[in-house]
């Protein structure tokens, strides 16, 4: 291909970028086996020997794997956030620790009134006001983790002119001095709607993990409930059990 020999790295490194790009746009998608070295050579217009190497530093980084006299396959995405679902993180930390920018996208805050369901949910009286905060959370400016959360701000002076591009449990803890205690979660496979295909940029129908949290202070207060989308490429969700 000609683009390939217009770059001046080398050639096996251009190779490697375009078989990710390929991967990525899902031209190969997760289980499909790749074409033979000698029909993908002729493909790419390029010598097998240097798809070869493209290839071993593929395998290498795990994004493809070769099974001996079979083929060539494309692996499964690893997640790059891995966590223990026993801890009460937030999204921000999380991406911290994995040496990743956190960020935030399509912040979208209002107040409104709370309908029956989840009006039951957070325990609240009927026509009772609660912050609605949606935002898009960015590991190096890629859509990983789409938030809702519902803010009960009848308990603390928390308002729509507050920091919501960070964490939220930094704001409550550091700013309204909320105690935030426990929180009851619930992981809901669910996919890719015309919603989620939008915020975080996934294919429809794209396997995603909810994570629904009512979350309490040291009063026993529910303040906060949430609907977290995470992108399955991306998190992974483990937890510890004991007999």
């Amino acid at each position: 291909m000609d683009f390939l020999k217009q770059d001046k790295r080398p050639l096996y490194l251009k190779i490697k970028e375009h078989i990710e790009n390929l991967i990525e746009q899902e031209i190969y998608k997760a289980g499909d086996k790749l074409p033979s070295e000698t029909t993908f050579a002729k493909k790419l217009d390029v010598s097998r020997a240097s798809l070869r190497e493209a290839l071993r530093v593929l395998e290498k980084e795990g994004k493809i794997i070769k099974s001996q006299g079979v083929g060539t396959f494309v692996s499964k995405p690893i997640p790059r956030f891995k966590k223990g679902i026993e801890e009460l993180f937030s999204v921000t930390d999380t991406i911290k620790n994995e040496g990743f920018t956190p960020g935030t996208k399509g912040l979208d805050i209002k107040k409104e009134q709370a309908d029956k369901s989840l009006a039951a949910k957070m325990k609240l009286k009927k026509n009772k006001k609660i912050l609605k905060i949606e935002r898009i959370r960015t590991a190096d400016e890629k859509p990983v983790v789409f938030c809702i959360d519902y803010l009960n701000h009848n308990l603390f002076p928390i308002d729509s002119e507050s920091d919501f591009k960070h964490s939220i449990f930094d704001l409550l803890e550091n700013k309204y001095n909320l105690n935030i205690k426990y929180a009851f979660a619930e992981i809901i496979p669910v996919t890719a709607n015309h919603l989620l295909i939008d915020k975080l940029n996934v294919k429809k129908n794209a396997p995603i993990l909810c994570l629904e949290q009512m979350h309490y202070d040291n009063q026993e207060r529910l303040f906060l409930f949430s609907k977290n989308y995470f992108r399955s490429d991306q998190f992974q969700f483990k937890v510890l059990r004991k007999r």
